[in-house]
């Protein structure tokens, strides 16, 4: 019998857990990648990648701290030195924060061009600005993203699909119609599990031991065993990793 892979978290932000949650998290049957929101939070990330073997460390600047012109030439010095290969939070947002819109397009521009550089991959953030972000990318030679978190138009996903990037179900797809709607149209060869820990949505902490829950609707949407389900999601997650450089 084929031994069941990790359960796959391909969006957490680690930086914001106390030390105690950490060791947790790094104990259990968890992979994960974290993603980080500042300049800060991306050096705190990448600290928590050396002491946790299971964690694979995002740096970014996420489009909610945008106020203006941005210097990301500290996250540069930060891939030169230490095996970084994944940009995120990274991306636009024109529904939480429209008025900075302009500002989020530099600099997201920015991160297309850096991951171009270094052949990175990216955890992308776009809520109502799913089609500008996959325009920027398609102009791009990057290859590797993740719709984090996605509930942008189901007639959008074939585009997306085609590009070869991928959609992340997040643990609220359980209450959150829209978000579960997704699962229906994403093949499962292109479905990867998030949590967005430890983001606060309608009254419940998303978290990590939240996935075996989501694992088990994604099986009931899709008519697929858990055991299945599991193998898809780590067989996808793996050659996320594999193609933008990183093996485990």
């Amino acid at each position: 019998m084929t031994s069941i892979p990790p359960l796959v978290d391909s969006h957490i932000h680690l930086y914001e857990f106390d030390d105690i949650e950490l060791e947790s998290l790094c104990k259990d049957d968890y992979v994960m990648l974290a993603v980080s929101d500042d300049i800060l939070s991306s050096f705190k990330t990448v600290e928590i990648a050396r002491k946790c073997e299971k964690v694979i460390p995002a740096i970014g600047v996420h489009p909610w701290t945008i106020k203006g012109e941005v210097k990301i030439d500290p996250l540069i010095d930060l891939i030169n030195k230490n095996p970084v290969r994944f940009l995120g939070e990274v991306g636009l947002d024109k529904r939480f924060v429209p008025e900075t819109f302009e500002f989020q397009l530099r600099v997201f521009k920015e991160f297309i061009e850096l991951a171009e550089t270094y052949k990175l991959g990216i955890s992308l953030h776009a809520p109502d600005a799913w089609r500008d972000a996959l325009e920027v990318l398609k102009k791009s030679s990057v290859r590797v993203v993740i719709f984090h978190w996605y509930t942008g138009p189901l007639d959008l996903i074939k585009e997306v699909i085609d590009e070869g990037f991928y959609i992340g179900i997040n643990v609220a797809a359980k209450f959150q119609k829209k978000h579960a709607e997704v699962i229906k149209v994403v093949p499962i060869e292109r479905l990867v599990t998030e949590s967005d820990g430890p983001y606060r949505y309608r009254g419940v902490t998303l978290k990590p031991s939240l996935l075996p829950e989501l694992v088990s609707f994604i099986a009931s949407t899709k008519g697929l065993s858990e055991h299945d389900v599991r193998i898809a999601i780590w067989s996808n997650f793996s050659k996320i990793l594999k193609d933008a450089g990183l093996l485990l």
